[in-house]
């Protein structure tokens, strides 16, 4: 590249960032929300029944398992097929995030795949992990966001019924589903009161699971290792994570249900739970990589000077076809 395409690549880049600017509303929503969660703390320190706090943890759990297996693996990326129950299932749990629909939460993460690392990534993680976690949505959208957008294929959700419903009726779902049930269970059910449940049921728990869906865009930072890097990080972080190079292979082969969010592979939560989900018949065509794909990606990449991610991808969707859904019960196989 001459240092003239250099340096109109680097000013475009510049334009990029300088035509996002701070979004004053969602500044001072995300100051307040993190404010109102950090009372909760103090409430859950000081007042709030026992109860009342697994149950705003397991509220989260339930919503950041609905993020990882149905907004991202299952609708994202298409990882699986699920029965209509289960969508049903999923997209209810995902709207107790109150972050935004699976529609819009799908088409930003696909926007973010294909401009991954770039300045149209809206998450580009090279400009910083509160950048990627973030800081970005507290900017206004990019230029040319829309155009982004109308790259990307969403035809497949938009045939689904459950994905499109609650596309429709998203700000009618959200308030009931999002805010006053979670925190009318607490009252209602073991006598909390008011003030504790609106603190810690609602805004503890919706901080909590919004990091928790902010993740799935920046948890590279944290569990990946630097491609680039001949040898493992010295950051202090090896005494808390462990670090790998999962979260960049799920950016080379998204559909690979086995890849977990938080840098695992063939293990996890998620990945457990997507197993259930087949076992117990919701769940079918599971897509993963297996060895032999991977030998017959590697000769095809060979004999023809194709590039390897798009070998992987082509043969590895064709071995994930004939994989049949037992494998579930067998799965150290499939590791």
């Amino acid at each position: 590249m001459s240092s003239q395409q250099k340096s109109g690549a680097g000013s475009e880049a510049r334009e990029a960032r300088e035509a996002r600017d701070s979004s004053w509303p969602n500044v001072l929503f995300h100051i307040h929300v993190h404010l109102a969660a950090l009372y909760g703390v103090f409430l859950i320190i000081t007042e709030a029944y026992y109860s009342t706090t697994l149950y705003a943890i397991f509220m989260v759990m339930l919503a950041s398992l609905a993020v990882n297996t149905g907004a991202h693996r299952l609708w994202a990326h298409g990882s699986y097929k699920a029965s209509f129950g289960l969508r049903v299932a999923l997209m209810l749990a995902q709207t107790t995030v109150g972050q935004c629909s699976i529609y819009d939460w799908v088409l930003d993460h696909r926007i973010h795949h294909k401009h991954f690392g770039t300045e149209k990534d809206p998450y580009n993680h090279n400009r910083g992990f509160f950048f990627a976690h973030m800081g970005s949505r507290m900017l206004t959208k990019q230029a040319g966001y829309d155009d982004l957008a109308k790259e990307i294929d969403m035809s497949d959700l938009e045939e689904d019924k459950v994905v499109m419903f609650q596309k429709r009726y998203f700000w009618v779902l959200m308030p009931i589903v999002a805010l006053l049930l979670p925190i009318n269970f607490p009252v209602e059910y073991w006598g909390e009161s008011i003030l504790v449940s609106v603190y810690v049921a609602g805004f503890f728990r919706y901080c909590l699971a919004l990091h928790m869906s902010w993740l799935v865009n920046s948890a590279i930072l944290i569990w990946g290792l630097d491609p680039k890097a001949r040898s493992s990080s010295d950051s202090n972080l090896v005494f808390i994570v462990t670090r790998t190079h999962w979260p960049h292979y799920h950016y080379m082969l998204p559909w690979d249900y086995q890849t977990g969010e938080f840098g695992t592979y063939g293990t996890g939560c998620s990945t457990a739970w997507i197993r259930v989900y087949c076992a117990a018949g919701w769940a079918s065509e599971l897509k993963t990589m297996d060895s032999a794909a991977v030998k017959e990606a590697l000769t095809l990449a060979v004999d023809t000077g194709k590039p390897l991610v798009e070998c992987l991808n082509k043969v590895g969707l064709e071995h994930a076809s004939r994989i049949p859904d037992s494998h579930v019960l067998e799965f150290e196989k499939y590791k």
